[in-house]
């Protein structure tokens, strides 16, 4: 006699798989987690960029502030041995240094903040990520300045793969469609585009 529902054994319940976690927010995170999530970022965006958040905004800033140096520290020594020459010797990296730091206080939060107005107009009245969350995923959509090192195409393709990343982690890490996240990246892409052309041109005229 087959056995009835409710003497039949209950199958075993599989446990969820463990939470994504970005090797660079794990607690004593180094040097190795740091690659570790470059790499993740640049290989496999839309599952690196889903993890939920484990740390606090100072993590993500050093994480942006540490991939400007490393690619700024590789350009200037590829400058030093295309000239075969001083590329301005302590001076240069100094104030290379003390412009990433400005860039890291004025930069990622103005421009996260253009990201986060954009998609709570885009949201129309329904709830939209909160400002640390946008924040988050701009410092780590940083990766892709590792393309200001070819040259000639490198801030072209530092553009278009800063719109992949970026919008990819809007999507995935955010639950924006894909519309609100591409028009979410471009536009305040655009804006400041538009704006540093107003703020040349009257530079120019003065």
């Amino acid at each position: 006699m087959p056995d009835s529902p409710i003497d039949a054994p209950e199958a075993p319940q599989v446990p969820p798989p463990p939470p994504i976690m970005m090797p660079w927010e794990v607690p004593g995170a180094g040097i190795k987690a740091f690659f570790a999530t470059a790499y993740g970022i640049m290989a496999r965006p839309r599952w690196a960029l889903a993890a939920q958040p484990a740390a606090s905004w100072p993590r993500w800033a050093g994480f942006a502030v540490g991939l400007w140096l490393l690619v700024f520290l590789a350009r200037y020594l590829l400058h030093l041995a295309w000239i075969a020459g001083p590329a301005g010797g302590v001076a240069v990296l100094l104030w290379g240094i003390l412009g990433m730091l400005v860039q890291a206080v004025v930069f990622l939060p103005i421009y996260s903040g253009a990201v986060h107005l954009t998609l709570r107009i885009l949201a129309k009245g329904r709830p939209s990520p909160p400002f640390a969350l946008v924040l988050r995923l701009v410092c780590y959509s940083q990766v892709t300045t590792a393309a200001l090192l070819l040259p000639m195409v490198g801030i072209f393709a530092h553009l278009l793969w800063n719109v992949y990343v970026l919008a990819t982690a809007l999507t995935v890490g955010l639950g924006q469609d894909k519309r609100s996240a591409i028009l979410g990246v471009v536009l305040p892409m655009i804006g400041f585009f538009l704006l540093g052309m107003l703020l040349a041109s009257l530079g120019m005229g003065a």
